[in-house]
């Protein structure tokens, strides 16, 4: 039988003072851990080209870098949401759209040794430029072969014809209407267009001058709705469905059918490079869902655009998938990401939080999908 008076003694305080040292080490230890990793993270954020927009252009306005992948941070310290591009004459190569003010987006891209060009917030301001040097002994190195890509883009081609042969006969409806102060048949007219140019997104994407004036939103431009250049499909939208109005948008239709019969001779002529199939579908696809991440609920409007892309997307997958087959772990995420954004679309009442996720999903497995199906350096 046990000493009850032994069994009931506290510990002694040497035993006490022995656990709290032990116990202030282990905090320590885990608060130095916790440190590394805090400072290996930001260091880690902080690797790469820092490009600043202000409300007159790029800090600096001119860059050099190496040729082959590289990431550029770009901060936003203007007042508005803003877009950074980089181009190659008309082409748009990267882009990342809706940039908060105030906050940094990161964009990692590869680079072929050139001189190009880049868009610095408001469409008015100055262009910079960026020069992407060469490095000795660096080849670019096709993963794919370019026989590989042959059919795929002769598909997507055929594709694009047809659609530009809708928008184009929805775009003359809508001038129609228009001319005759129709505005039930100019709304429908204009749904009908938008859609075929949400299918083609990828495409008009390509071109900065032609995606400027069809589909820059007016936060892009100095004086917002009141801004001259602010024309396209939102400037018709803001008169069709926001004011309810016909008045002023005759020369508006007249310039969009205009740009439409453009894209259409350019992608006749050039067609889709192997490179923008799904970097480009990836673009246009974060594209929305950053805008639509900076608003507070979603929109009709919003709405159709991404069925219209979605549609698009699973197009652009439907072409990819082949060239995927010896990269599973690559084609079984870009598949199951096409079918859930189609899946959030299909629901009687589509959950905006569900419908953002998937979204950005199919657009970060397409761009993982482009490293895989691009040449690297």
């Amino acid at each position: 039988m046990s000493d009850s008076s032994t069994s009931s003694r506290p510990p002694s305080s040497r035993l006490l003072r022995i656990c709290m040292v032990l116990a202030a080490v282990l905090m320590l230890a885990a608060l130095a851990l916790f440190y590394f990793s805090l400072s290996k993270r930001s260091a880690s954020d902080e690797q790469g080209t820092r490009v600043t927009i202000t409300a007159k252009g790029c800090e600096p306005n001119a860059l050099s870098v190496p040729a082959g992948r590289h990431r550029f941070i770009v901060i936003n310290q203007s007042e508005r949401a803003t877009e950074w591009e980089i181009l190659d004459g008309v082409m748009v190569l990267e882009e990342r759209e809706n940039i908060a003010p105030q906050l940094q987006q990161q964009i990692t891209t590869t680079l072929a040794p050139g001189e190009y060009q880049m868009t610095c917030g408001l469409l008015s301001n100055p262009r910079g430029t960026l020069t992407v040097t060469a490095v000795e002994g660096q080849s670019a190195v096709a993963k794919v072969s370019a026989k590989a890509f042959i059919g795929p883009l002769a598909e997507y081609r055929v594709y694009l014809i047809l659609q530009g042969r809708q928008l184009q006969k929805a775009v003359d409806t809508l001038q129609s209407a228009i001319a005759e102060n129709d505005l039930t048949a100019a709304q429908r007219a204009y749904q009908e267009a938008r859609r075929a140019d949400q299918h083609m997104a990828l495409a008009v994407g390509m071109f900065s001058d032609l995606d400027q004036r069809l589909n820059a939103r007016a936060d892009y431009f100095a004086k917002r709705e009141q801004d001259p250049d602010f024309i396209g499909f939102h400037r018709l939208a803001e008169g069709l469905f926001v004011q309810q109005s016909l008045d002023g948008l005759a020369p508006v239709v007249q310039q969009l059918n205009t740009d439409v019969q453009l894209l259409r001779e350019r992608l006749s002529n050039d067609g889709v490079p192997a490179s923008q199939l799904a970097n480009g579908m990836a673009r246009v696809l974060q594209s929305w869902h950053d805008y639509q991440q900076s608003q507070t609920q979603l929109s009709d409007s919003e709405l159709a655009d991404v069925r219209g892309l979605q549609q698009g997307a699973e197009k652009v997958v439907s072409l990819l998938m082949p060239l995927l087959q010896g990269s599973p772990s690559e084609a079984a995420p870009l598949q199951q990401s096409a079918v859930a954004l189609e899946q959030a679309l299909q629901q009687a009442n589509v959950n905006r939080a569900e419908l953002l996720q998937q979204t950005q999903a199919l657009a970060k497995a397409l761009a993982k999908v482009n490293e895989t199906l691009t040449p690297a350096y």
